[in-house]
């Protein structure tokens, strides 16, 4: 079982037909990730949305014990900030940090190219040891929209990962194209649910892609 949604997130962008992360589903990881990790820091009470406002709030407890998680809560202000910023800066250093937990975990393994970090894609070329781990996550994830599910009586940790993995799916990872065209309304109405419960932060999400996409950036190392 997999500890965190970022973890989960971080493995659902690997192509098991192909057994490789695509390069259209490692663009963005970084935000996707950082996103995840809020969902998770509001699910568990150790961050607020504030109301009407569209940003968050760091509440005064305790760290949460996993080492991204609490590394993202440690940058949440007391007071009220905008989540673009806590999407968009250091959103390229947050794959490493997950990755290393995968590794110790001994969910992936890293070849000798991702070692001698070769090139920028060669950063991401790991081997997942467990790919049935993935296609089962892929199959949680695509479930409840297959179904027809009522997106209000999905855990939120469930719900962030079918919508992070669906932002900006190029290449039809998770849904294929004729998937995703036959269910367009219930893939809408999730994005929808999980905006009124995270106001704001897809939107941050769409606008630090936007903001990296004309200039080729969004990739992580």
């Amino acid at each position: 079982m997999l500890d965190t949604l970022p973890q989960r997130l971080y493995l659902l962008s690997y192509t098991v037909a192909k057994e490789k992360f695509e390069a259209n589903n490692l663009q963005f990881r970084g935000q996707k990730l950082r996103a995840a990790a809020l969902v998770e820091l509001v699910d568990a009470g150790l961050v607020s949305v504030v109301p009407g406002k569209e940003k968050v709030v760091r509440e005064a407890v305790s760290a949460p014990g996993d080492p991204f998680l609490a590394e993202v809560w440690n940058e949440v202000k007391p007071k009220p900030q905008h989540w673009l910023n806590l999407v968009h800066l250091r959103a390229h250093t947050a794959e490493s940090a997950v990755r290393e937990q995968l590794l110790e975990q001994g969910e992936i393994a890293l070849g000798e190219k991702t070692k001698k970090k070769l090139s920028l894609l060669s950063q991401h070329q790991v081997t997942v040891n467990h790919p049935d781990h993935v296609v089962a996550l892929r199959e949680k994830s695509q479930e409840p929209i297959l179904k027809g599910l009522d997106p209000a009586n999905i855990p939120l940790d469930d719900l962030a990962l079918t919508v992070l993995a669906t932002e900006s799916d190029y290449s039809h990872h998770l849904f294929s194209r004729s998937e995703a065209r036959a269910h367009k309304k219930e893939i809408k109405a999730y994005g929808e649910q999980f905006d009124k419960t995270v106001p704001g932060l897809r939107k941050a999400l769409q606008a630090s892609m936007a903001a990296l996409r004309p200039t080729g950036g969004g990739w992580g190392s």
